[in-house]
């Protein structure tokens, strides 16, 4: 299968060498703008270049694209993929605005086509694992979620991420996989959202750098996302260590606590461990019992934590074999309705409720 893949700077990049690990794919196309970008990839894997979007959706012989373009050009380079008769594969967030998102699901889902949303955290182990616990009944009712991610600046000066024009928000950029796994786990509809957010730390960002969001679902359950970007120690890369390593108890966390009627379930990247409580009963007290812990070896951590490697080959898999999406493009919409309800919830200091935002 040829294969196209639009955007050629980092995630490009990935994208490409997960795809030359890819039984049945002949051949790769890298697409930018930028002609250094591409003549990098060229030179770098091996891969045919296009400066040209014409060279990649005017060739019959692409059936699946990639856009892992800068957030600003997801929408029209999928719609443009979508109208060429192209299976696309976007990187999340789908779009820099909900009517973007919704315009890119509904052509999709018109046209019959094959679209998949980048949420890689639904192939992760750290994470499935906790969803074949709460699919096998361990932890009963999944009612409560605290998600606790503080981390160092690491998108630095200059990156596009960090303007609203082109990176949309943080909430959208970064953190939608974090509220994209609650709703996988929780399994119902978010009703509404509350953020607030205190004024920057990192003084050149034009986006948010830290929040405190609660979202309550239909069913009862609630999530709370607190996110902090600065306290964690500047990553400096020491060769005598691995990258997760280095910077547990530096600061960094990031760890999700999933509280169920039945039992519990805590995941945590820098001590890289999954670990479980099973809840019960005695004469004296309600009582909890911790009864799982799992570990795994630092060669493993892409598997465990990003897991974009299994997800580019499921893809190709599925547009293979003419299968649908793992996750569908309105479910993935309803992910980034509720990153679009956080920040208008952050800018007006009011609680959002999810039916209203749909009428926007």
């Amino acid at each position: 299968m040829k294969i196209g893949v639009l955007g050629a700077g980092g995630m490009g990049a990935s994208v490409i060498q997960h795809l030359q690990k890819c039984a049945g794919v002949t051949e790769i196309v890298a697409y930018d703008v930028n002609a250094a970008q591409v003549a990098d990839k060229v030179a770098r894997f091996g891969v045919t270049g296009a400066t040209k979007l014409e060279a990649v959706l005017g060739d019959p012989t692409v059936r699946l694209v990639f856009v892992t373009a800068a957030n600003d050009a997801h929408k029209p380079l999928t719609l443009a993929a979508l109208a060429a008769g192209k299976a696309v594969m976007c990187e999340k967030p789908m779009a820099v605005t909900l009517e973007d998102s919704r315009e890119m699901v509904e052509a999709a889902e018109r046209q019959g086509a094959f679209l998949q949303i980048g949420f890689e955290l639904r192939y992760s182990r750290l994470y499935t694992t906790v969803k074949e616990w709460i699919d096998a009944g361990l932890l009963g009712e999944v009612i409560n979620t605290h998600c606790y991610y503080i981390c160092s600046e690491f998108h630095h000066k200059g990156s596009w991420r960090n303007l609203k024009a082109t990176g949309g928000s943080m909430f959208g950029e970064k953190l939608s996989h974090y509220v994209d796994l609650p709703r996988w786990w929780v399994g119902a509809d978010v009703a509404d959202v509350i953020s607030v957010c205190s004024p920057n730390v990192i003084p050149y960002y034009e986006v948010r750098d830290n929040y405190h969001t609660t979202y309550r679902f239909t069913n009862g359950a609630v999530s709370q996302l607190t996110f902090m970007m600065a306290p964690g120690a500047t990553f400096r890369g020491d060769p005598l260590q691995d990258v997760v390593s280095q910077q547990q108890g530096d600061g960094h966390a990031l760890r999700f606590l999933v509280v169920g009627t039945r039992g519990a379930a805590e995941t945590d990247v820098f001590a890289r461990t999954i670990k479980r409580w099973a809840f019960g009963d005695s004469p004296a007290c309600f009582t909890s019992d911790w009864v799982d812990t799992r570990t795994w070896d630092p060669a493993e951590d892409h598997r465990y934590f990003h897991n974009t490697l299994d997800q580019t080959h499921d893809i190709v898999r599925r547009v293979r074999d003419g299968l649908h999406p793992m996750t569908s493009a309105r479910d993935a919409y309803e992910t980034m309705k509720l990153c679009f309800a956080a920040e208008l919830s952050a800018d007006t200091g009011e609680r959002v409720a999810l039916s209203e935002l749909e009428r926007e």
